[in-house]
C-alpha cells in the first residue's frame, strides 16, 4: 500500500497494525500536512449498516476537541476500503513506557489525570471509548498523553465475545479480542451495554498497569481471565502509593454504581495525588546525607514568609487573605500578586481551579496540566474572563518554553483573547498576552503597543511587564529589559522567568559571572528548571567551558531532553564538541518547525549551522530572525557561536538593516 494514494492521502510508511486495522503515515496533498491513516479490515464493516454505524461514530468522535485526544479529521470510503484520517501523533505507546516495576507515582497521576480529562471531555458529549488500553494511549515527545480511537472501538458481536470468554486458547492467541479482554468491565462481559462506568473500569486497569507494571487480572485463557474479572479481587499493588491504590480500588469495583460516576472525579483524585507526591521530601542521594525540597515545597515556605512580612498592595490585609471569596466581595488575593483574581467567578470551584492553574503556569511550568483545570473552570463559568485569559496563556507558555511547536497554539491563544477583549476591551492581562501573540507572529511593533497599553492600564501587573521585558530583549534594548527584570523580581521574588531572562541578558552582555549567578538562583528554587539549565549550559558554552556545559545539560530529566529548546541547545553543544552527526540528528523537521515559530530559537538555529560550517543555512536562519524583529545587533557582533559567518557579506548587510530599523524606531519614538 505504501506509495499509493487514497483520495487525497499519499501513503508514506506503515506505522503499525492491530485489531482495528493497519495504520499508515500519509501526506494530505490538499492541505500539505502529515496525517495518520487507519485502514479498517474488511470484516470491520462487512455490511452497509456496519459501515454507516462506524461512520456515524467517527463523525461524532471528530467533534471532540481536547489536547489529550487524537483528533479525527475525516472518515471516508474509497475503492471499497474504509479509512479514517487522523492527527499524526509523534511519540510512543504508553504500553512501551511502563517498566516491569511500574512508573513513579507522580507520573501515574499525571498520565492518569490526562487520560481521565480526555474521558471526561468525551463523556460530557455522549461519546464512550469502549477500548481504552495502554496500546491506545500515546505519549508525545513533550510527555503529554494522546488517547487514540475514541468512539471507534470495534463493535464485538455477542457471539464473538462469548466465544472469547469461553475459549481455552491463550489470551495472546485470541485474535481481535486479545488486547481488549483484560480491560473489559464485568458488566460488559455479562452482555450489558458499555457505559461511562465501563470506561472508568478500563481506566482503573490502566492505572494499575502503570503503577505496578502488571494488569490487575490474569488468566492463561479467555475463560480464566473472564472468571478473574467477574469474581476475583485485583492483584495487590504493594509498591504503589496508598493514594493510587485507593483510586484503583474504586475504579475496579465490580458493581458500576460503586465506582466513580464521572471521569472528572478520577481526574480530581489523581491531581490531588500528583500535588501531594511533589511535596514529599526526598533525599538527594543515599550517600550525600543532604535533603532537597522540591520546588513546590520551597515555594510554600516562602509564600508563608511573604504572607507574614510583606505589605500587600492589591488589597488591605484581612484574616482570610488567600482564601477563595464569593463574587461581590472584591478581588480574591493570594499571597502572591501573580495569583490575584480581580474579578472572581460566582462559582467558587472555578476560582479554585484558576488559582491552581496559575501555580502550574507561573511556578511549576506545566501549562498542559493548567489547561485542563482552566477548561473545567470555563465549563463551570464560560464568562469567567480571567480563566479565559489564563487559558490563552497556557498555549503561549507551551510555545515559549519549548513544549509545543504547533503554530496553531498561537492562533488559539489569539482567538481566546479576542473573545475576552470583545467583552471587556480594557483588561490589562488580555492586552499583555495579545502583545505576546504579536511577538510570536513577528509583529514586534504591535506587540510593544499592546504590552505598553497593559502597563498603562495596570502599572503593577505582572503580565504586561514580563512580556515587555521579553520583547525589549529581542529588540536589542538590553538595559531597558534589565531594568524591568529587576522590578519584576523585586515585586514577585518567586516568579522565576524574569530572573532567567535577566541571566540571558547578562550573558548577551558578556557578563558571565553575573549570568551564572542569576540562573543558579533559579535552580536554587527548582533544581530541574529547564530554562535555567539550558541558559546556564549556554553561558558555559559561550566561554568555551564545554565540560561544565555538558555537565549542566546532563542534569536535565530524561523527559525534558525532548523539549524543543533543549534539543536546539543539545545540537549547539554537540556542534561545539565536534559531534556533527549528533547535532544534525537533533535538528530534525520538528525542531526546525519550532525554530521557525519561537523568535529566540530562530537565531539559535543559525548558530547551530554556523558551528557546523553550513554558512548559507546559517545566514538564511539569521535573515529569518531579522525578519521576525530581532535587533540584537551588539550581541550578534559578540556571539562566539556566529564566528564562522561574521565575515560573510550578507551577515554585515543583516546587521546594517537591523541598525537602520532601530534608528528609524528611535526617530519615530521622539516625534
Amino acid at each position: 500500500m505504501i506509495g499509493t494514494t487514497i483520495t487525497h492521502y499519499k501513503i508514506l510508511a506503515k506505522l503499525g497494525a492491530g485489531g482495528m486495522g493497519e495504520v499508515f503515515r500519509a501526506t494530505d496533498t490538499e492541505l500539505g500536512r502529515d496525517v495518520a491513516v487507519k485502514v479498517l479490515p474488511a470484516e470491520a464493516a462487512n455490511s452497509a449498516e456496519a459501515r454507516s454505524q462506524l461512520k456515524n461514530e467517527a463523525r461524532n468522535a471528530s467533534a471532540l476537541n481536547h489536547p489529550h485526544i487524537c483528533h479525527i479529521y475525516e472518515v471516508s470510503e474509497a475503492g471499497g476500503v474504509m479509512f479514517f484520517a487522523m492527527e499524526l501523533v509523534e511519540g510512543e505507546p504508553l504500553a512501551r513506557r511502563i517498566p516491569s516495576a511500574g512508573l513513579p507515582t507522580e507520573t501515574v497521576a499525571r498520565y492518569g489525570g490526562q487520560i481521565a480529562a480526555a474521558l471526561a471531555h468525551a463523556h460530557e458529549r455522549g461519546i464512550l471509548h469502549r477500548d481504552l488500553k495502554s496500546a491506545n494511549v500515546m505519549i508525545t515527545r513533550e510527555g503529554a498523553v494522546k488517547v487514540l480511537d475514541f468512539g471507534l472501538a470495534q463493535r464485538l458481536r455477542a457471539e464473538d465475545l462469548a466465544g472469547a470468554t469461553r475459549s481455552k486458547v491463550t489470551v495472546q492467541q485470541s485474535g481481535a479480542i486479545a488486547g481488549t479482554l483484560p480491560y473489559l468491565a464485568p458488566e460488559v462481559l455479562r452482555g450489558e451495554p458499555a457505559s461511562e462506568q465501563s470506561d472508568i473500569w478500563a481506566l482503573g486497569v490502566l492505572l494499575q498497569e502503570m503503577a505496578s507494571g502488571n494488569l490487575p487480572f490474569a488468566g492463561r485463557t479467555g475463560y480464566e481471565l473472564t472468571a478473574a474479572i467477574l469474581r476475583e479481587p485485583p492483584r495487590p499493588m504493594e509498591k504503589a502509593s496508598p493514594g493510587v491504590r485507593a483510586v484503583v480500588q474504586r475504579c475496579l469495583a465490580k458493581e458500576p454504581s460503586q465506582r466513580y460516576q464521572k471521569a472528572a472525579e478520577v481526574r480530581a483524585a489523581l491531581e490531588a495525588i500528583g500535588s501531594t507526591s511533589q511535596v514529599a521530601v526526598q533525599p538527594a542521594s543515599a550517600s550525600s546525607g543532604r535533603w532537597i525540597w522540591p520546588a513546590i515545597a520551597v515555594s510554600a515556605i516562602l509564600v508563608a514568609v511573604l504572607l507574614i512580612t510583606r505589605p500587600w498592595k492589591n488589597a488591605p490585609p484581612s484574616p482570610d487573605a488567600g482564601a477563595t471569596r464569593p463574587a461581590g466581595r472584591g478581588p480574591i488575593v493570594s499571597p502572591l500578586g501573580a495569583f490575584m483574581i480581580k474579578t472572581p467567578s460566582a462559582n467558587p470551584e472555578a476560582n479554585e481551579l484558576l488559582q491552581r492553574a496559575m501555580m502550574h503556569t507561573r511556578y511549576q511550568l506545566d501549562p498542559i496540566r493548567a489547561r485542563q483545570m482552566l477548561e473545567r473552570a470555563l465549563q463551570l463559568d464560560p464568562g469567567f474572563s480571567e480563566a479565559r485569559i489564563n487559558y490563552a496563556l497556557t498555549y503561549l507558555v507551551a510555545v515559549e518554553m519549548g513544549i509545543s511547536n504547533d503554530s496553531g497554539d498561537i492562533f488559539r491563544a489569539e482567538e481566546e483573547l479576542r473573545r475576552t477583549l470583545k467583552d471587556d476591551p480594557d483588561l490589562p492581562r488580555a492586552h499583555a498576552l495579545m502583545g505576546a501573540v504579536h511577538f510570536f507572529q513577528g509583529r514586534v511593533d504591535l506587540a510593544e503597543e499592546e504590552e505598553s497599553r497593559a502597563v498603562r492600564l495596570a502599572p503593577g501587573d505582572l503580565g504586561g511587564r514580563m512580556w515587555l521585558l521579553i520583547n525589549w530583549r529581542f529588540r536589542g534594548r538590553g538595559d531597558d529589559a534589565i531594568g524591568i527584570a529587576h522590578e519584576v523580581i523585586q515585586s514577585e521574588p518567586l516568579f522565576w522567568p524574569p530572573r532567567h531572562h535577566l541571566g540571558e541578558l547578562l550573558r548577551e552582555q558578556s557578563k558571565t559571572a553575573d549570568s551564572v549567578r542569576e540562573q543558579q538562583k533559579v535552580l536554587e528554587q527548582d533544581s530541574q528548571n529547564v530554562g535555567a539549565l539550558r541558559g546556564l549550559m549556554r553561558t558555559y558554552a559561550d566561554v568555551g567551558d564545554l565540560p561544565m556545559a555538558r555537565k549542566t545539560l546532563d542534569r536535565l530529566r530524561p523527559e525534558d531532553r525532548e523539549n524543543y529548546r533543549v534539543r536546539i541547545a543539545k545540537a549547539q553543544l554537540y556542534a561545539l564538541e565536534g559531534k556533527t552527526a549528533l547535532a544534525l540528528k537533533e535538528m530534525d523537521e520538528q525542531v526546525l518547525k519550532y525554530a521557525d515559530l519561537q523568535p529566540f530559537s530562530t537565531l539559535d538555529a543559525a548558530e547551530v549551522y554556523a558551528l557546523l560550517g553550513e554558512k548559507e543555512k546559517a545566514i538564511e536562519w539569521m535573515d529569518r530572525s531579522m525578519r521576525k524583529g530581532d535587533d540584537r545587533v551588539e550581541w550578534m557582533r559578540r556571539d562566539p557561536l556566529l564566528t564562522a559567518i561574521r565575515e560573510h557579506p550578507r551577515f554585515k548587510q543583516i546587521l546594517n538593516s537591523m541598525e537602520y530599523r532601530r534608528q528609524q524606531g528611535a526617530v519615530g519614538s521622539k516625534r
